[in-house]
């Protein structure tokens, strides 16, 4: 183990080199990675290692577990993808704000719609 390994936890460490062999084609895009149990048997960790690795990878979005199935590659983000997900999130944030200001004005937003000739105030 080198001096950088011992600093960082085991699941870093796990969770770095299944990052760095994803990088490489070791596990190719679209393709299913080792059991968690084989993981543990390769890198010689326990499950829960294992399993916070695998949180880490999954949320960076590089890979994918489709239960019952397995764990799968994802294929990178392009930039289009990145900005889409800032648009949704902004979006999603404006939605909820206008959900707000519907229960600010008592109106509930199913059933009652803003009228441009109606005045607040």
């Amino acid at each position: 183990m080198t001096q950088d390994e011992r600093s960082r936890t085991k699941y870093q460490v796990v969770a770095d080199d299944l990052r760095a062999k994803i990088a490489d084609g070791t596990y190719a895009v679209d393709k299913r990675l080792p059991t968690k149990e084989e993981l543990a048997a390769l890198y010689s960790r326990s499950l829960g290692t294992i399993d916070r690795a695998l949180d880490v990878l999954r949320s960076e979005g590089v890979i994918e577990t489709i239960h019952g199935v397995g764990t799968f590659v994802r294929s990178p983000k392009s930039e289009a993808d990145l900005a889409n997900e800032g648009l949704a999130a902004r979006v999603a944030r404006l939605e909820a704000q206008m959900m707000d200001v519907y229960a600010n004005l008592g109106l509930n937003p199913s059933t009652d719609q803003p009228s441009s000739n109606r005045r607040v105030g």
